[in-house]
Formats: C-alpha cells, structure tokens, sequence
C-alpha cells in the first residue's frame, strides 16, 4: 500500500465518526485496514501543537492528544513561564522520542532545546523532525546514572520505547551521563530546564545529574511511575530526598494526561508516600508527571502553580 493511501487510512481512524448505524460500518472496515497497514508501520505526518511532524503509524501520540487534549500541553505552558523568568532559557529534553515535545515547546515559545535519544528508530525520525525548527540540537545517546555498558534490547510499543534487560538477544547499550553530552554541547551546562521521560531510568539520570543539578538549579519536569521504576530495581521515592537535599522545595504533580493533581512541599513525606503508594500496581497504565522547583524559584513556582489553576478552572466551565 503506498504512503498517500496509509495517510489517508491514518487520517480517517485519527477523525472517525461512530453515531450513526453507516457510520459504524466504516468504523470497523477503516479499523480492519488500519491494523493491517500497522503491521508494516510506515510513517505519516500529523499535528502536535501547530507544527506537523513525521510520525510512526503506530504511533499512539496523535489518538491520545485527541482523547486528552491536556497531554503533554503541560510542559509548554510551564516552559513558557519560565522562559519569562529566565530570558536566556535552554532546555534539556532526555527521552525526545520523535520531536513531540518540541514542536509542543515551539509552539508556545523559542530557546535552544538539546534533544537526547538514544533509540536508533526512534532518533531517526527525531532527525528528520527536528529539520523544521531552529536552535534545536541533537545527540543520539542513552543517559544512565553511571557511565558504561549495558545488555539489553530497547522494546517498543505505541510509541515510546524502553530498555529491558529480560531475555537472551540483548544488545550492548552504551550509557552516557549527562555531564558528558554536555561537554559536547557547552552552551547547555547551565540549562534552566530538564525534562525526563524514559520510562523507569528517570531516577536514575536524576541522581547522575546532580553535578548538573547543582549547579543549573533547572526546573525540572520527569516521569513518575512507579511500574516502571520497580523494574529498575528502584525504589522511587527516596528521589524526593535526593531532590530536597539539593536545594529542591515545591513540586506540581500532574496524572498522566496532564491534568493538575496538586502541589507538594518535599517535607510532607506522608502525601509523597501518598502519592506513591497511588500509583504503585498500576502496570505504566497510571503514573504522574512532577515539576519540581528549586527553592530559588519558589516565586516562579507560586506563579505557575496559579497560572496552571487558573487554566484548568476556565477550561472546564
């Protein structure tokens, strides 16, 4: 089947109709081709925020913003504070997948944006995303706690990938530390911002990023699911103490698709054992999203925990 027609299969699924009796009956016969075009997954273009990127047609990302418009919209808006704050922002996005998250950033502002991914597939198609928008840099690497070697093969599903060490056809995964990505790209080193979403190792680039940490002080937005973090033999909250320890007081918390849950002192363990005990057992079908705010940013944090309650409250009358 050619790309033109797989375009037009993937834009009908992305804005089918089921209300009427016809309507259903094109439902199911779309829905038939579309699973049999999936086997082959070619790539398609579709709208994240106002850019069109290049995407796998497996790629969940396009039927998830339609049934949770708030996905992922988050980040941009909080960037977009900070950017206020901090005229000279740089980002840092580990996990960057195909570009998602930047044309979500480009669409509410400009700054540098170091993408960091290290799955091959995914990386190439990052690539050729990243060919639409300027001041965005590239290093296809893996980013762990410690640097070194690792046997493991990179699984994907819907969209996102991630390591596992399960099974006898491993390959070997170089991993990288932050520091030394940003030995090579210098104008990142004290970057305002730090997103990380890798489905489990987020901990752990944390805790081998605190050189960084310490002295950037980023506002730093990551992935929290307990699900995965278990399979990294990681115990996920003791983060928070790394956090608190350097410097780090507030935090917002976000569920999945990007709703505000609620804002947290990292002195209140009882709720941040609250919130993890929430989330445990929930297989990565639930999970959080968390930005913590050094104190230094505690005036940066008040603003947007009301700019974001403000948002929520006018978008839902």
């Amino acid at each position: 089947m050619n790309l033109k027609t797989a375009q037009a299969i993937y834009n009908r699924k992305l804005n089918q109709e089921t209300q009427t009796w016809s309507g259903r009956l094109k439902v199911r016969l779309i829905n038939i081709i579309f699973n049999q075009i999936k086997k082959t997954n070619p790539l398609v273009e579709a709208f994240v925020g106002q850019f069109k990127l290049h995407i796998p047609f497996s790629h969940e990302l396009p039927f998830i913003i339609k049934s949770s418009p708030y996905y992922s919209t988050n980040l941009a808006r909080i960037a977009e504070q900070v950017n206020r704050k901090y005229s000279d922002l740089k980002f840092i996005d580990i996990g960057a997948n195909i570009g998602d998250s930047v044309a979500l950033l480009r669409s509410k502002a400009t700054f540098p944006i170091l993408c960091i991914e290290g799955d091959p597939y995914f990386f190439s198609i990052l690539h050729k995303n990243a060919t639409n928008f300027a001041d965005v840099y590239l290093s296809k690497t893996y980013v762990g706690e410690t640097a070194g070697e690792l046997k493991a093969k990179s699984v994907e599903v819907g969209g996102t990938a991630h390591l596992s060490q399960a099974g006898l056809e491993a390959d070997t995964i170089h991993i990288k530390k932050l520091s030394s990505i940003l030995a090579g790209n210098p104008i990142f080193k004290l970057s305002k911002m730090l997103k990380i979403d890798t489905d489990g190792f987020d901990n752990k680039i944390l805790r081998g990023s605190i050189d960084f940490i310490e002295a950037a002080k980023p506002v730093v937005f990551f992935e929290y699911d307990p699900f995965f973090l278990a399979q990294q033999n990681d115990d996920g909250i003791s983060i928070f103490d790394t956090l608190a320890t350097n410097g780090y007081q507030n935090i917002l918390i976000y569920e999945n698709y990007g709703e505000l849950m609620l804002s947290a002192d990292l002195k209140d363990k009882r709720l941040l054992e609250d919130i993890n005990y929430f989330f445990t057992g929930r297989k990565g079908l639930m999970y959080c999203d968390i930005c913590a705010f050094h104190k230094e940013d505690n005036d940066l944090f008040n603003k947007i925990r009301e700019s974001e309650i403000n948002f929520f409250s006018q978008a839902r009358i």
